[in-house]
Order: structure tokens, then C-alpha cells, then sequence
């Protein structure tokens, strides 16, 4: 049983993170309203006091429209508050896990998919804040594991919040009947925070560095969305519900898909994203959970 600190963990994967690996593990979370990352003295304390092994880092500010319209204060949660966290991880002889985006490539001209070698150009306050809070962990932290997230997807469950996804998404459009603009020239990898979920434990023994995590996915956004409407069964509805998008980033496509090969090297293999999208639905329509037909 190690002994592990999650800060952010009332987001979408802190909270499931708990409740999932808490019964073999010894994880104390923090949020918020428990600790302000941004004071150091706090943060080398509660550390300090719990004494773990590994400290993961998913707190930051993710909404990257807020991010634009405050970039100082986006720059000192993600850049600064990862630094003192780490500082204390460090002090405390704890390894130091930080939770980074596939983001980090949002303004790379090239199109991906991208290894963890290839030149990161951010072009959000979001990424580059998340870029530069990667390289300055660098400098001081001994043991650091940085993973990239792709897009995490799930549903509403008790108690625990969900994030916009492309699966709730899809959800929200069927249950609406509102007709939306879905882009097509948007290209990501989708993961189920249950895959990274399972997968989590091998992660934390990865040597230390720098690692793209999660499910691959050659579609676009909007044949994402249609692939969901077929899994529910609702294929009929997507001419009538889905519109594709074709002016957003026809200039200039978005392309920020993680090439996986390195992890898949150690053998942690994530199915491919459409795959992963089926297997959640069954999931939960199996559970009995009523989703639209």
C-alpha cells in the first residue's frame, strides 16, 4: 500500500481516482478549500505531515477561455502552485507526478501525432502555461514523471462531477434535440478515465520523464460525435442533430493527437478511442443507467 497525495481532487479524474485506487492505497486528497497551492509554507506542511510516496499534481486552471481572459492568475495556479507542490514533494523525498495536456502542441503547424521528442508549440495561455510549468519542474524536481492526458470522456456519476466530453456531449445534443456544430477539421485522442484509471498503477512505476498517455484516435471530432450516436443507437438522428463544422480551423487544422508508442513500449496499451467510447456505453447501459434512444 504506498501512501499517495492527489491535489485537485474534486475535478473529474481526482474524484474517481480516489474512490477507484483508495481501497489499495493510502490517498489523501486535497482541493481547493483544503490547501492554496499558491502558499508555499501550507503546501510544505501538509505534505510534510502526510509523508507519501508519490505526490500527483492534477489541480490547475483547465478552462481555457478563462485562462485567456486571465492569464496572470492562469500562469500562477499552473506554473506557480505545480512549483511549490513539487518543491514539497521533493523535501519530502516523494516522487512528483504532473498531470500535463496533449495542449502543449495546439500551435504546432505540423500535424501530429506527436511524440514526446517533438518541439511542443503551445499557442493558449492553457498550454503555455502547462509547458512552462514542465520544463521548470524539470530544474527541480530529482524524481518527476510528467504525463500528457489526452481528452479524458466519461458520464455523470453520484457525488462526482463530469467535464464536457465527447461522449456526455454527444448525450446532452441527443436528450436537447438541439442541431450543433461539430468540427471537422479537429483531430484528438479520446480516453476513458476508466482506461487511465486501470492503467494508473503501471504509470506511477514508469522511470522518471516524460510520457503521452492515453487512447489514439485518427478521426475527427464530428465523426467521433456520429460514432456515439451509433453506439446508442440513434444513428437516425445524426443528420437532423449533428452539423459538421466546416469552417473552424479550415485554415488551419487542429491537430494535437499523442503518439502512445513509448508506453506501449512498457506495455501499457490503451484501445484505440472509438473502442474505448463502445465499451463505456455498454457499461453503463448494462449497469441499467437509461441513456437516449
Amino acid at each position: 500500500m504506498a501512501k499517495i497525495l492527489i491535489t485537485g481532487n474534486k475535478g473529474f479524474l481526482g474524484t474517481r481516482f480516489q474512490r477507484y485506487h483508495g481501497r489499495e492505497h493510502q490517498i489523501e486528497g486535497v482541493g481547493r478549500e483544503d490547501l492554496d497551492i499558491l502558499d508555499s509554507d501550507a503546501v510544505q506542511r501538509k505534505i510534510a505531515a502526510f509523508g507519501p510516496r508519490i505526490v500527483i499534481h492534477g489541480a490547475a486552471v483547465t478552462a481555457t477561455a478563462f485562462c485567456e481572459q486571465n492569464p496572470e492568475q492562469a500562469r500562477e495556479i499552473n506554473v506557480t502552485g505545480a512549483l511549490n507542490v513539487a518543491a514539497a514533494a521533493r523535501d519530502a523525498g516523494a516522487r512528483m507526478v504532473f498531470l500535463s495536456t496533449e495542449q502543449v502542441f495546439n500551435g504546432n503547424d505540423e500535424p501530429g501525432p506527436y511524440s514526446e521528442d517533438h518541439q511542443a508549440v503551445p499557442n493558449t495561455v492553457y498550454g503555455k502555461t502547462k509547458l512552462e510549468a514542465e520544463e521548470r519542474l524539470r530544474e527541480i524536481s530529482q524524481d518527476l514523471l510528467i504525463l500528457r492526458l489526452t481528452w479524458l470522456f466519461g458520464l455523470p456519476e453520484f457525488r462526482e462531477p463530469v467535464n464536457s466530453n465527447v461522449v456526455w456531449d454527444s448525450i446532452r445534443i441527443a436528450i436537447s434535440g438541439r442541431r450543433t456544430k461539430v468540427a471537422v477539421h479537429e483531430y484528438r485522442g479520446v480516453t476513458w478515465v476508466y482506461d487511465l484509471l486501470d492503467r494508473f498503477p503501471a504509470l506511477l512505476e514508469l522511470p522518471s520523464g516524460t510520457y503521452h498517455v492515453g487512447s489514439e484516435n485518427d478521426l475527427n471530432r464530428y465523426d467521433l460525435f456520429r460514432h456515439v450516436f451509433c453506439e446508442l443507437g440513434i444513428s437516425h438522428r445524426v443528420e437532423e442533430l449533428l452539423v459538421p463544422d466546416h469552417k473552424l480551423y479550415r485554415e488551419r487544422p487542429r491537430d494535437i493527437r499523442l503518439d502512445t508508442e513509448k508506453i506501449l513500449s512498457r506495455g501499457i496499451v490503451f484501445p484505440e478511442s472509438t473502442r474505448a467510447i463502445s465499451q463505456c456505453l455498454r457499461d453503463f447501459m448494462t449497469a441499467g443507467i437509461a441513456l437516449p434512444g
